[in-house]
């Protein structure tokens, strides 16, 4: 089977999306099942290409969001129609032709010569509009009523989204394969020594809480900070991540808790680094309003750090009954959750336990060889 990828989304940051594509990726390649080719926007590689440098790549993003969303969006349009027409170019001149096309970006390209497989991560750009920037909603709305019935089959990574789409798109739920992602294999239990460093090397308090995601608003951080004012101790919090999108309106909600003390903001930082956060962590908190599958969830649990998420979307069939599930509507559950895991080390023991145990459940090789029964349906 010869696999052609949109490669273009790896190239990001390392997080969501260019994470799950570099490890199905990583692991189709090592099984040597298929012959993977990348296409960059121009022209085919056999290589995948490398990962952004974050600095610069964050840099490039904040810049951008300054502009006008109709600027932005017209330039995306115009950039989406000009990667269809090399792709189409590409697929005409190959010889043999590609078995399948994996469409990773937000909307399928305009392509027939080729079985297009498109990958859904969430709706969250028709469930939770507000909480994405403009343009990419128009973007998302404009390209994907002219461009779905180009896709030969949906691939997702949850059943909730699965059911979603088939709701929300009216397609056949044959159409559509829910495909469970994994934690990286870098998230592992860190010795105590490489966690006290990495603590150090970030001025990390000695015991805290963890969050872990982009600073966007779906991630539901003024909930947080509420539920960090409410609880009766005092236990800081990391929070982990780029500063995403949308407004930071938690940052004065922290300065009138009087709550600064109480919160470190560290960034996007390396894996390397993030494995050892994880394991030093008292838990995850992850109080998201709403997600396609929520790696952080697998993450932390791999590396044997507590979990407190939301109860809805994704993450109970995530999660399972490996974490503490609350209302992401309410901060007084959030807060009694924290105070639970914090103060009863039997519990928190419990969930460590019954995390790591959930995270084995997930792996790579499970992921990829389901993902290639996905292509050569598809191919047929």
């Amino acid at each position: 089977m010869k696999i052609l990828v949109n490669a273009i989304p790896m190239t990001g940051l390392l997080t969501g999306i260019a994470r799950y594509l570099r490890n199905l990726y990583h692991t189709i390649h090592g099984m040597g099942r298929a012959d993977i080719r990348y296409f960059n926007g121009s022209c085919v590689v056999d290589a995948m290409p490398p990962m952004a440098d974050a600095g610069r790549w964050q840099k490039t993003v904040g810049a951008v969001r300054y502009l006008p969303d109709h600027v932005i969006f017209g330039v995306r349009a115009a950039r989406w129609m000009k990667y269809e027409y090399c792709l189409n170019r590409v697929c005409r001149n190959q010889t043999p032709g590609f078995s399948v096309y994996h469409e990773t970006a937000f909307s399928p390209a305009k392509l027939t010569r080729v079985p297009t497989v498109f990958s859904i991560y969430d709706l969250s750009l028709r469930r939770y509009k507000e909480t994405h920037p403009k343009e990419r909603v128009l973007f998302f709305e404009y390209f994907i009523k002219t461009r779905l019935r180009y896709a030969r089959h949906i691939l997702t990574i949850s059943e909730f989204i699965r059911q979603e789409i088939i709701s929300e798109f009216k397609v056949d739920p044959s159409m559509v394969t829910a495909v469970p992602l994994a934690a990286d294999p870098v998230f592992t239990p860190a010795d105590k020594n490489v966690v006290a460093t990495v603590r150090q090397k970030y001025n990390l308090p000695p015991s805290y809480l963890l969050f872990v995601s982009s600073l966007e608003p779906r991630k539901n951080i003024d909930l947080l900070v509420d539920a960090l004012a409410e609880t009766k101790t005092d236990i800081p919090i990391v929070l982990v991540g780029w500063k995403g999108w949308g407004e930071k309106s938690w940052f004065e909600k922290i300065r009138n808790k009087n709550l600064k003390n109480r919160v470190y903001i560290t960034g996007h930082i390396p894996d390397h680094d993030l494995r050892a956060v994880y394991t030093g962590a008292q838990a995850l908190i992850y109080p998201s309003l709403y997600e396609g599958f929520g790696l952080p969830i697998v993450e932390a649990m791999a590396c044997g750090c507590p979990v407190i998420c939301s109860n809805v979307s994704s993450m109970p069939e995530v999660a399972g009954d490996a974490a503490v599930l609350i209302d992401p509507r309410q901060s007084s559950e959030l807060a009694q959750a924290i105070e639970t895991v914090v103060h009863d080390t039997g519990a928190r023991t419990l969930l460590a336990e019954k995390g790591k145990a959930r995270a084995l459940g997930f792996t790579w090789e499970s992921t990829a060889n389901q993902t290639l029964d996905v292509y050569r349906n598809a191919a047929r």
